[in-house]
């Protein structure tokens, strides 16, 4: 492994505390009652539009402007990105190990480039990474192989030398339409996705040169 490219949300970190918080506030200006975090989260990963549409699916909401209200949520969640999300597991240690070990280390997202940075920055893991493909980086989003393979493509690294790591069903098909390895966290949505015992990952720590793989 030469580069290890990571999903975001539900992946690094549990952002889906501050999700809710902003989609409960645009919940509130269409009337309708707020959502507990743990229906909310299951609605994360395809990005922000697929999240209000579906969730206002879901609840029976209506809209007369879907673009409008995707642009509320977001501005609502511009404001407060960080103020109760936290890092999963040993992210950051295990990130800057991975990092000083050489290995390159990039994010694809379904969350807008900007959004993403900050959110990463906050943390303390932008500098890690030497690059960041959002929702808005490319003309195209996961599933879609294509927003990982720019990723791929800017670590200057070839597929068989990456590893994805993601939480999501979506995150698992990404990578094998963009024939990548792929690591489904044991944490997050992460437990309900189906993949070989191998590809699950109880720890940053376990894709470190030499590390032995935890049960």
């Amino acid at each position: 492994m030469k580069a290890a490219i990571f999903d975001l949300d539900g992946t690094l970190v549990d952002s889906a505390p501050d999700i809710t918080l902003s989609m409960n506030r645009l919940l509130a200006d269409r009337g309708a009652p707020p959502q507990e975090v743990a229906f909310v989260e299951g609605f994360i990963g395809e990005g922000a539009r697929a999240l209000v549409a579906k969730l206002f699916a879901a609840l029976d909401v209506r809209t007369d402007d879907l673009d409008r209200d995707v642009a509320t949520y977001i501005a609502y969640y511009r404001a407060n990105p960080v103020e109760s999300s936290r890092l999963y597991a040993d992210a950051k240690p295990a990130l800057e190990a991975l990092h000083g070990a050489g290995i390159r280390l990039g994010v694809c997202t379904n969350k807008l480039q900007e959004l993403a940075e900050i959110v990463l920055d906050h943390f303390g893991l932008l500098p890690l990474m030497s690059v960041v493909v959002g929702a808005d980086t490319t003309p195209f989003t996961k599933p879609d192989p294509r927003a990982l393979l720019h990723a791929v493509e800017a670590l200057g690294v070839a597929p068989q030398d990456v590893v994805y790591v993601g939480d999501t069903v979506i995150d698992r098909d990404c990578a094998a339409a963009a024939n990548i390895a792929c690591r489904i966290v044991d944490w997050g949505t992460g437990p309900a996705v189906a993949v070989a015992a191998q590809a699950r990952l109880a720890r940053f720590a376990d894709l470190l040169p030499g590390a032995v793989a935890t049960d």
